[in-house]
């Protein structure tokens, strides 16, 4: 008894049509070099399933410390600047973030205060040991960006930080502000 295949030539082609087409490497297309690095780089991160990038003092500069040049009091401090600095998680609103009205090293200084207690899930925060100023921005409605809308809340506290070893300067940067705890 012969086969399929030996019966009919052309059915082994047909048959590896019907296989779906697998791409050697993770490319993108040609456009992606045509376009600005930065841009080339948010996108990669935008869309990317890995790891993200350490942070660095200057995204942390970005992300986490409040404009100078603006007062804390202005109740749309939130919404512009989350849309302006571009802080999202994959197009998705953060149900909570701070800003810090500090300077850098201020902020850097608490990763060397007290230990305490975690919210978030976050492992391991320390507290700084001077009051700071700051701004919490509580998500109201929206999930998704360009529809996130924040309430800005005016707090002055210890800022509650996680921390990450910099090989570069060898030494703990401030990650992400947790929290401010507002002293009794």
């Amino acid at each position: 008894m012969k086969s399929l295949v030996i019966k009919c030539p052309w059915s082994l082609s047909l048959l590896l049509l019907l296989l779906p087409l697998k791409l050697q490497g993770d490319y993108w297309d040609s456009y992606e070099y045509e376009i600005d690095p930065k841009v080339r780089d948010y996108l990669r991160e935008l869309y990317s399933t890995g790891p993200t990038k350490p942070p660095t003092k200057e995204r942390i500069k970005e992300k986490i410390l409040a404009d100078p040049d603006r007062p804390l009091y202005d109740d749309d401090y939130c919404n512009s600047e989350l849309m302006f600095r571009n802080i999202h998680y994959r197009q998705l609103c953060y149900p909570e973030h701070y800003f810090v009205a500090e300077s850098y090293s201020d902020l850097r200084k608490a990763c060397y205060g007290q230990r305490v207690k975690c919210k978030n899930k976050a492992m391991f925060c320390r507290r700084s040991m001077t009051l700071m100023k700051g701004i919490r921005c509580v998500l109201v409605e929206g999930k998704k960006l360009p529809e996130c809308s924040y309430k800005s809340i005016f707090v002055t506290g210890y800022a509650v930080v996680t921390c990450q070893w910099d090989s570069d300067s060898e030494e703990f940067i401030p990650n992400n502000v947790v929290d401010i705890l507002v002293p009794r």
